[in-house]
């Protein structure tokens, strides 16, 4: 016995196919927009029904926990890379930064080198010039000596 087809099944059926659709749309436009919520309400007011046929059907509920988890999955592979990249950008700034304290440190050490070059040389200069000014002044004395002698013996 084949059951006999009733005039409304015909009208069930393309309501019902039409239905599908444009959940099928409604979840797609969910997935590649990030702005919208993955949630029940929205895929019901996208395909302008009720969240009870969403509930009745199931799969679509499945299909948004799915859009959840892969967004949530995404969003946790984004901050790993950002982080990565954050870390990388910071371990080259450090390097950088490492790579310009050992160049001034070059550089500061050259100038003590120098300066202590140029100290070494300027003690050697001032004794030098403080031998030279105590001949002098020895110099100056005898002179001296030999200047009031020369005086006594002239009165």
């Amino acid at each position: 016995m084949v059951a006999k087809a009733l005039p409304f099944d015909e009208r069930n059926q393309r309501d019902f196919d039409e239905m599908t659709v444009r959940i099928m749309e409604g979840l797609d436009l969910i997935k590649k927009k990030k702005s919208l919520r993955a949630t029940q309400n929205t895929l019901a007011d996208l395909a302008k029904c009720s969240r009870r046929t969403l509930s009745i059907r199931r799969w679509p509920i499945q299909k948004l926990k799915e859009i959840k988890n892969e967004r949530s999955n995404g969003s946790k592979a984004r901050i790993d890379k950002v982080a990565a990249s954050e870390k990388s950008e910071n371990g080259n700034l450090l390097l950088t930064q490492v790579k310009n304290y050992q160049r001034q440190n070059s550089k500061l050490f050259d100038r003590v080198q120098d300066l202590e070059e140029e100290k070494s040389r300027s003690a050697l200069i001032t004794s030098t010039l403080e031998n030279e000014r105590d001949e002098l002044k020895k110099t100056v004395e005898r002179l001296e000596k030999h200047v009031r002698r020369s005086k006594l013996r002239a009165v």
